[in-house]
């Protein structure tokens, strides 16, 4: 059947439709409701979204995607119909890859995408906080400050290289979670800057930590324990202990980091890249 790709016509549709998906595959993918309408995708039958892509542009040349498919729709060509209109779109803005995110419970989106020939890149664990280490020694020769606009070039090279991006990928990546509702704090180490930590104010109780880095020449000191528990601490302070994080399972340092400070895994995320 050939499908009509359109615009979303109200964000209550992709919440319901985000819901039905995770009800019936036993997962937890979700859609960023303030981002919907931003560079999205939707498919309806009538009245009812069936099917939705969200792309995220975090870098020039790679975007990010989730997709939904109501269940009641699958194998009749709704992904792929979502696919080909992100694929038309992304040419036209010189995007070379997609990087699809899947709950790694989804066996139905592994074999679509592994059927697409999308390649296995990494998975993340999702960590919640569920019991808070928050004793931390005075350190009278450390601080966790908040960054101010003079901090930006700092705050992008650290994070540039922490995590192999260049200085244009870096500067990408933070202008695309740049918004209101995050706020980031500097670690300071003897008057010296050394890293970067973020957070993404969810709602009144609830935050996600990102953007986590320490700059090499100053890792193996302890800053990003100190950094850590400040920042849980800061965020207690406005009421939000709801806390989460995401890190690579493969990342056994900051696995452990992250578990002695009381957080624990509460799922996982594959990523598949596939050429445009």
């Amino acid at each position: 059947m050939e499908w009509n790709v359109t615009d979303v016509k109200q964000t209550t549709d992709v919440l319901q439709l985000e819901k039905c998906v995770n009800d019936h595959d036993g997962i937890e993918l979700k859609v960023a409701a303030d981002w919907v309408g931003e560079n999205d995708f939707a498919i309806y039958d009538g009245e009812q979204l069936i099917g939705y892509l969200q792309a995220f542009a975090y870098l020039p040349t790679e975007w990010e995607l989730n997709v939904f498919v109501d269940p009641d729709y699958r194998k009749q060509g709704v992904f792929t119909a979502l696919v080909e209109a992100a694929r038309a779109r992304a040419m036209k803005a010189g995007v070379e890859a997609f990087t699809f995110v899947i709950d790694d419970a989804s066996e139905s989106g592994q074999a679509v995408l592994e059927g697409l020939g999308a390649e296995y890149r990494m998975t993340e664990y999702n960590m919640v906080l569920k019991k808070a280490q928050l004793f931390l020694k005075a350190d009278p020769d450390f601080e966790l400050r908040e960054a101010t606009a003079d901090d930006r070039p700092f705050i992008v090279e650290t994070l540039g290289k922490s995590f192999g991006n260049t200085d244009e990928e870096a500067e990408s990546i933070y202008r695309a979670i740049e918004s209101d509702d995050r706020i980031t704090f500097i670690g300071v180490a003897n008057g010296k800057p050394v890293g970067v930590i973020r957070a993404y104010l969810a709602s009144d109780t609830q935050a996600s930590i990102h953007a986590f880095a320490v700059r090499p020449e100053a890792q193996g000191n302890g800053y990003g324990k100190k950094m850590l528990k400040l920042v849980v601490q800061a965020l207690f302070r406005t009421g939000r202990t709801q806390l989460e994080l995401d890190v690579e399972t493969d990342n056994d340092r900051a696995l452990d980091l992250y578990k002695e400070a009381g957080f624990v895994v509460h799922r996982g995320y594959q990523f598949h890249v596939l050429a445009v």
